[in-house]
């Protein structure tokens, strides 16, 4: 008599297929999150301008150096306050030796003095120099980032009487203090 063989032996392996649904599902809301933080990234972006390269061509056409009048406005941060400086002059403040914008009594900086001023040098430059758009920025090592984005701030715009004027939106960093 012959003995039936067991189911055990006889059955083979199952093949088992994994099951994708759940990763296909996770990809379907991650994808879509991603793309959408890009965008929240992008606006956050300061504009601001670097120094132009050592030794670029200058355009076919542009008027020679040596005739051009430029400002070369630049305000350096201090611990002290704020230096604004020209290609033309240094401006001092009534300290023959302290910055032309200084520190508040508290320390903190004098951002509406900075704007103003600013303001002041805009209205004299405009139609006398060829950059009265462009401003350059720089600070000392250790000034606090938000220090040199306040002043970023306030030499773009100022308002003057409840409208909004435009002083230097064309802001460039320096590598240090001069």
């Amino acid at each position: 008599m012959a003995f039936r063989p067991s189911f055990r032996r006889t059955t083979a392996a199952e093949d088992i297929e994994p099951n994708l649904t759940p990763v296909m599902n996770l990809m379907v809301v991650l994808i879509p999150l991603l793309l959408s933080s890009a965008q929240w990234i992008k606006i956050g972006v300061i504009e601001l301008n670097l120094p132009p390269a050592v030794g670029t061509k200058t355009a076919v056409g542009a008027a020679p150096k040596e005739t051009e009048k430029k400002l070369d406005l630049a305000v350096t941060i201090t611990d002290r306050g704020f230096y604004l400086s020209s290609s033309q002059a240094i401006l001092k403040s009534s300290e023959n030796n302290g910055p032309t914008i200084p520190n508040l009594a508290d320390g903190s900086y004098d951002y509406d003095a900075l704007a103003n001023k600013l303001l002041e040098i805009k209205q004299s430059a405009t139609g006398r120099y060829s950059d009265t758009e462009r401003i350059v920025i720089q600070a000392e090592p250790d000034i606090n980032y938000q220090v040199l984005v306040s002043t970023m701030d306030s030499s773009r715009k100022i308002v003057v009487d409840g409208r909004e004027v435009i002083l230097f939106p064309d802001v460039s960093l320096a590598a240090g203090v001069i």
